[in-house]
């Protein structure tokens, strides 16, 4: 049984491949004597028949999780990798096992019960949209204690005489720390040419990306580090949408953060003229509700301009 994935949006090429193949080690055939099996009876399935059987729905799961192109898709690929270890480890429960299988039947079992814990919790933190990032989803699960613990039982398995080979999907390695910009860094750069100034404020508890959009289309966009101010000039003359997003871990192929992330839209626009040498605007954002005088409304990453 094979599968292969593709890249996902990250652009980082996430292809694996699960082989599984044991050999047979349970229930008799005809002529000879039945061989051991901790279920005597002559119809049991074969054990490597039974571990290929509960592993297949499993390695389509992964195969899923790999290949996602995006958090829906990410989502529902999860949510087939907690069906499906599920299944496997009943599976694996009632199957007929060889003396020599026991101990590694044992610790895949708890694997796969590992891995669909995790699995589980990566899906409710893409769903709460703690992870916003293809790749770091796809990185946590592979990350996990599952992961590791299916691939040392295979192993196990194969010592003691049930070979199956296995390659756990290559997923993204997560970063080995939040990733940040200098405060002021202009994420997107365009719009010049104009006398206007947009200076914001930024209260938040976390890092946080400014955005003027035109046309559903970013313009401009400034880094600001959380509780300090930054500033763009020379903006172009005139009318703007305005969004802010906020989070932890910024991506810059992405342009957009990993974890913790929000997406807000202002919902009246702002004009720039030259008028008096040009248009200041000041933007405050702070951590309460109720500080601040604007109307804003929620966005999510698909309706919010890439900044």
């Amino acid at each position: 049984m094979t599968f292969s994935g593709s890249a996902g949006r990250s652009g980082l090429v996430v292809g694996a491949v699960l082989l599984l193949a044991a050999c047979s080690g349970g229930g008799g055939g005809g002529g000879g004597a039945a061989a051991p099996s901790a279920t005597p009876s002559a119809a049991a399935t074969p054990f490597g028949t039974s571990l290929d059987q509960a592993l297949g729905p499993v390695g389509t799961g992964l195969g899923k999780v790999s290949a996602a192109k995006d958090m829906g898709e990410l989502d529902r690929a999860l949510g087939a990798v907690e069906s499906s270890t599920g299944r496997a480890v009943r599976d694996l429960n009632s199957a007929a096992v060889p003396a020599g299988a026991t101990a590694g039947r044992t610790d895949l079992v708890n694997a796969l019960t590992a891995l669909a814990t995790d699995a589980s919790a990566v899906r409710v933190d893409v769903q709460g949209k703690k992870l916003c990032a293809l790749a770091v989803g796809q990185g946590r699960l592979g990350a996990g204690q599952g992961m590791a613990g299916v691939t040392a039982a295979l192993g196990k398995l194969k010592e003691a005489g049930f070979p199956a080979t296995a390659t756990v999907p290559q997923l993204p390695a997560l970063p080995a720390q939040p990733r940040t910009l200098e405060n002021g860094t202009l994420v997107r750069d365009g719009g010049k040419g104009g006398t206007g100034t947009l200076e914001v404020t930024n209260n938040f508890t976390v890092d946080a990306v400014f955005t003027l959009a035109a046309d559903g289309k970013a313009v401009a966009s400034v880094y600001a580090a959380k509780g300090q101010q930054a500033t763009v000039t020379g903006i172009a003359d005139g009318s703007y949408d305005f969004y802010y997003t906020t989070g932890v871990d910024w991506d810059p192929d992405a342009r957009q953060f990993t974890q913790n992330c929000d997406f807000v839209k202002f919902q009246d626009k702002h004009e720039f003229t030259p008028d008096g040498g040009g248009t200041i605007w000041k933007v405050t954002v702070h951590a309460k509700d109720g500080q601040g005088n604007a109307k804003v409304e929620g966005q999510n990453v698909n309706s919010a301009p890439q900044p």
